[in-house]
């Protein structure tokens, strides 16, 4: 056998296969290896508990420790178990070890989550980043190891701040078993966090946690407790239809009661809690809510909130924000245009000894008679009282100090008209009306005040909940000079919620709009004869109005236009406001029947004017479809959905002029009735402007009140 290179002649052949003898100095540094991790084991509490071979082995060097299963599975436990305890440099010793003698992406993540806990932010976006080879192209990577940086960071300042912060005892529950979850499981951790910070805001909670949540959810975290789409959507109707019967301490209650109970969140589930807590005035809370909602509609009344408490920077950055979601663009561009043009000067700007003015105002494109309302108010108060440098407040912004002090420079404080005397239009906390005036602020006001024209302007069946309506009705009373009630009908249901010695303040002050032409100078004369019948029908509180018989009232009406137009009559639609543009639509989707329309609300006003005053009838849902037709001399008819319009009739003594909603013949009835007008319209026009000589001595006589002061 020839002799083998590089070794003795006579020496004995290796065997193959056999194994490589270690050699002495790597037997030693692996020794002292496993060495380090046993009390780096020891120091996090997890070392375990070894067979005396393997033990035997561990201690020669003769096997490195993470070749031992229950060695490596100790020391990842040990970083976890260290983690928990916030023991930096434990962590960060078997992390070490651990990334230099068996890297992985678990061990990868567990170093950058150590490293973040160290507070070396750059580190441990690198960890992540290596740890996700083969996850994904490199910018979604990096953008990955970015995002779970600061869910760590998160982690660590919720932990940091809710354990700072004492919250509402009545959520200890959901505090302890979020501060008890460790880093280890933060994941699970943010979920718990954010359902007490929302259980939080549904209290609404102010200050650190409140702040702490804007964090949470601009971090995109909220989506932990998001709800599956349509999940929650049974909760949020009911809560709709409390707030829609103008409980919204009940809608508040559900609310709170609901995230209890699901501890899940949905867009819509944080708008109607945001509208629940606006209804009550409780702003800071309700902007939190439409802010964290991060839809098209939370923006929208995030903006509108933001507008009625003067905070005219995020209204514009909400509605900025509304216009790019899907959301209805000419309600964001409402409130832009508040925003961009206000209504009330800056107070250095104010003029004063004049007129201040609250109204509901509103812009061209909204509804026509509250277009008209402040302008008619204003004519008829100009009058007496010669040209009049007027101040507007708009009824749904708080009246707060600024506003006082703006109001308190003039010579007088007119509230109206319209039906201001309503809790579902602008709910608030302050007064429980339209008219937005806290009690402190309402006590400030130095100069005369006085209610011209305004009307109790509730449905049948609706009612204020609480005593917040009447306590602040009787605090006004007792501040005006005289309560103005646009028909007797309000003036009885007021006086109902008045003490007895209150009662004389109120009078009778007939809306303007009925007596437009005698109080607007240049207003030009009806022009009879056209043929032309204007229809006119609401849908806001649709289930009020109709009783859950539209399908039906829409065939009447279909019906009263069959037999008007074989009369000769043409029939066209009166918009007033954009929702009016769906009878049109429903006639011709449901009959097939096509009519004109006169969007009134696009127009301007003397041109809309002019449309009533061409129209030889006009027969109104609205009270001012009826209201201001009759107020520039033309023959009305009213299809009666709410009281007020009876309570009108009722001042002009003419109920036969009214038409119930469900009435089965009012088809046939109001076509009749219709057809009568047109043939004797001088008739009716006579009877209006005597109807107008009942009204106007009760406007002109309290515009000479309120004149002299």
């Amino acid at each position: 056998m020839p002799p083998i290179e590089g070794r003795k002649a006579n020496s004995t052949p290796a065997v193959v296969g056999a194994p490589r003898a270690v050699p002495r100095a790597q037997r030693r540094a692996t020794a002292q290896r496993t060495r380090e991790v046993m009390h780096a084991l020891n120091a996090a509490g997890t070392r375990p508990s070894l067979g005396l071979s393997t033990t035997r082995k561990l201690a020669k060097g003769s096997v490195t420790w993470h070749s031992v299963r229950p060695v490596r599975a100790a020391a990842v436990e040990g970083v976890k178990a260290a983690m928990d305890r916030f023991d930096v440099a434990t962590a960060r010793t078997l992390t070490d070890l651990l990334m230099a003698d068996t890297p992985n992406p678990e061990v990868g993540q567990l170093a950058g989550d150590v490293a973040v806990l160290a507070g070396d932010t750059e580190a441990a976006e690198q960890y992540y980043y290596q740890s996700s080879r083969g996850t994904g192209s490199v910018a979604r990577r990096r953008a990955n190891a970015q995002q779970r940086v600061a869910g760590v960071q998160l982690y660590l300042r919720l932990r940091d701040e809710v354990l700072a912060h004492e919250g509402p005892a009545e959520l200890s529950d959901l505090r302890d078993l979020a501060t008890s979850l460790p880093l280890s499981e933060h994941a699970r951790a943010e979920a718990a966090y954010g359902r007490y910070l929302v259980a939080c805001l549904t209290l609404g909670t102010t200050g650190p946690l409140a702040e702490l949540l804007d964090g949470f959810a601009e971090a995109g975290f909220l989506a932990a407790i998001t709800a599956r789409p349509g999940a929650l959507d049974l909760a949020c109707e009911n809560i709709e239809y409390l707030a829609g019967e103008g409980d919204h301490a009940g809608a508040l209650r559900l609310a709170q009661s609901t995230f209890r109970s699901k501890g899940l969140v949905s867009p819509r589930f944080l708008v109607a809690l945001g509208n629940a807590f606006a209804a009550l005035s409780r702003y800071d809370a309700a902007l939190r809510a439409f802010r964290i909602a991060d839809s098209g509609p939370g923006s929208v009344r995030a903006a509108q909130v933001a507008w009625v408490v003067h905070d005219t920077e995020q209204a514009h950055t909400y509605a900025r924000k509304a216009l790019r979601q899907d959301v209805p663009r000419p309600t964001v561009r409402t409130v832009l245009r508040r925003v961009e043009e206000p209504i009330t000067p800056a107070e250095a700007d104010a003029p004063a000894d004049g007129m201040g003015h609250v109204a509901f105002y509103v812009d061209r494109g909204e509804n026509f008679g509250d277009i008209v309302l402040p302008h008619a108010v204003r004519d008829a108060i100009t009058e007496p009282a010669g040209p009049t440098e007027w101040v507007p407040f708009h009824a749904h912004q708080v009246f707060d100090d600024e506003f006082v002090r703006i109001a308190n420079a003039q010579r007088a404080l007119v509230v109206g008209g319209g039906g201001l005397f309503l809790p579902d239009t602008s709910p608030n906390g302050n007064s429980g009306w339209q008219w937005n005036v806290p009690f402190s602020s309402l006590e400030a006001i130095q100069v005369p005040v006085y209610a011209f024209a305004v009307g109790f302007n509730l449905f049948t069946g609706q009612q204020f909940k609480g005593d917040l309506f009447r306590r602040s009705l009787i605090a006004f009373t007792r501040k005006a000079e005289f309560l103005g009630l646009r028909n007797t009908g309000s003036m009885e249901r007021v006086r109902d919620l008045l003490p007895t010695d209150l009662h004389d303040k109120v009078r009778f002050v007939p809306c303007p709009t009925t007596v437009l032409q005698h109080i607007r100078p240049g207003l030009a004369a009806a022009d009879p004869g056209s043929g032309t019948v204007l229809l006119n029908a609401a849908f806001d509180r649709s289930e009020r109005r109709f009783q859950g018989g539209y399908a039906e009232f829409l065939a009447q009406i279909d019906e009263f236009v069959e037999r008007t137009t074989q009369g000769g009559a043409e029939v066209r639609i009166a918009a007033h406001t954009r929702g009016d543009l769906r009878l049109a639509a429903d006639l011709e989707a449901a009959h097939g029947r096509v009519l004109a329309v006169d969007e009134l609300h696009n127009l301007d006003q003397a041109e809309a004017l002019d449309v009533y005053r061409r129209a030889s009838l006009v027969i109104g849902m609205r009270g001012h479809a009826t209201m201001i037709p009759f107020g520039v001399g033309t023959p009305v008819l009213s299809i009666v959905s709410h009281p007020k319009m009876r309570y009108f009739l009722e001042d002009v003594d003419r109920l036969d002029w009214g038409f119930d909603v469900g009435d089965p013949r009012l088809g046939a009835a109001l076509a009749e009735r219709t057809l009568d007008v047109l043939d004797r319209e001088a008739v009716y026009r006579s009877d209006v402007a005597d109807r107008q000589r009942v009204l106007l001595p009760h406007v002109r006589s309290a515009a000479a009140d309120l004149a002299k002061g």
